[in-house]
């Protein structure tokens, strides 16, 4: 197997790649159990809070990521501070 397909095969089952490529945003699923699995998964910091306007209401997005139950320490990664960090 050539060493870069087995290195990226190394880093997929140990969910690496994607921690280290990606990062996932809370537009178009606000549900906090999704959150969470996603915290889980990749890491607060490699997620962004964000809607999909015009398709979602903004107010309603913000509402609930306001409340939803993760540490104000991720509220703060995924609603602002990774994103200046990104950018």
């Amino acid at each position: 197997m050539p060493q870069g397909l087995e290195n990226l095969l190394r880093f997929d089952i140990e969910g690496e790649y994607f921690q280290n490529n990606f990062y996932l945003t809370t537009s178009g699923n606000f549900r906090t159990q999704t959150l969470i699995d996603a915290i889980l998964e990749v890491g607060a910091d490699r997620i962004l809070f964000s809607t999909d306007w015009p398709f979602e209401n903004i107010d309603h997005a913000a509402d609930w990521f306001d409340v939803a139950a993760i540490s104000e320490s991720d509220r703060i990664k995924i609603g602002r501070a990774n994103s200046a960090k990104l950018f």
